[in-house]
């Protein structure tokens, strides 16, 4: 699940030796909870994540109370108010098996919302959706 997400630095400028964008905007180190219903207390997780020299967006989630190595993120779209992340595979701790997430979060201050879909990482349909919520903790 992306759990999550990114939000806004003070400024737009990128970082020394990297690329300016919208990238930018959702480097840093973000925490959050993933909701699988409205009774859910929700999954917290932490993503970090960097501005590459290409100007790809790239970073690394964990679930903070589940000992697990780090999840791979790759953002598949970015703007200005949006981004859309790939996370995976992965074993999942609330579906119990390999996953692939994408989430679609949207940016307002310093927080990223929205959806995710868990679907096997072998492939089919969804196995499990629901929503995000993360705030950036470190620019």
């Amino acid at each position: 699940m992306w759990l999550a997400a990114a939000a806004c630095t003070p400024s737009d400028r990128p970082r020394a030796g990297g690329p300016a964008g919208p990238a930018q905007k959702y480097a840093g180190t973000w925490e959050g909870r993933a909701f699988h219903s409205e009774a859910d207390t929700g999954t917290p997780f932490r993503i970090v994540s960097s501005v590459a020299e290409d100007g790809s967006l790239r970073g690394t989630l964990t679930f903070t109370q589940v000992p697990a190595p780090p999840i791979p993120v790759r953002a598949r779209q970015v703007s200005d108010t949006a981004l859309v992340d790939e996370m995976g595979p992965y074993q999942s701790p609330s579906a119990h098996r390999r996953v692939l997430t994408t989430t679609t979060g949207r940016l307002h201050g310093d927080s990223l919302n929205g959806t995710f879909e868990m679907r096997p990482a072998e492939g089919g349909n969804a196995i499990m959706s629901g929503t995000f919520h993360s705030k950036r903790v470190v620019p």
